[in-house]
């Protein structure tokens, strides 16, 4: 179960401090796009998000969307922040992905943090490729049909988690043990 763990969590994007991500030696943010940076249906990159991005890059991190998704869809969603390098159909958990990405940008896995709102992609990914995992909320409660499938998965092993004294939910809140 530790695999699904994430070392870190947050309600939202906004609320990572990425001064305290660049201190602990973090070069790169993987960050997924669906229900952790964008709503399903959004048709361009909220003014939230561009914001966040920016602020990322001004923190000396790299940003990358990393996604299971397709690339028209993440251009679609991104619409308005093309200037952020973008990795599509990234296979997550599979670790190759984040493997990949880690050679081209000649990283370790201690430099680089993923940011998600799934165990069974990004957390999973994020842990098996040896990366910094961070669980952020889902910004919606409305998912698509392959989504709400891994969400009840999701609830087996949040519950187990809880049952081990590893991590605490609170309404909308996971606060990591």
């Amino acid at each position: 179960m530790n695999l699904f763990l994430p070392r870190q969590a947050v309600d939202s994007f906004r609320d990572l401090d990425l001064a305290l991500l660049k201190a602990r030696g973090i070069h790169l943010l993987l960050c997924d796009v669906d229900n952790t940076l964008s709503i399903i249906g959004d048709q361009g990159c909220s003014p939230q998000a561009a914001r966040f991005l920016d602020e990322v890059r001004k923190a000396g991190i790299q940003p990358v969307l990393f996604t299971n998704n397709f690339q028209a869809h993440a251009l679609k969603v991104m619409h308005g922040h093309p200037n952020v390098e973008m990795h599509t159909f990234a296979c997550k958990p599979l670790p190759f992905s984040f493997w990949w990405m880690m050679r081209k940008k000649h990283l370790k896995p201690s430099q680089v943090a993923v940011l998600g709102d799934q165990l069974f992609t990004d957390m999973l990914g994020g842990n098996l490729s040896g990366c910094y995992t961070i669980l952020s909320s889902p910004l919606s409660k409305e998912e698509r049909r392959d989504t709400k499938l891994m969400r009840k998965l999701e609830e087996m092993v949040y519950t187990s988690l809880e049952k081990s004294n590893k991590l605490k939910r609170e309404e909308n809140h996971v606060r990591i043990l």
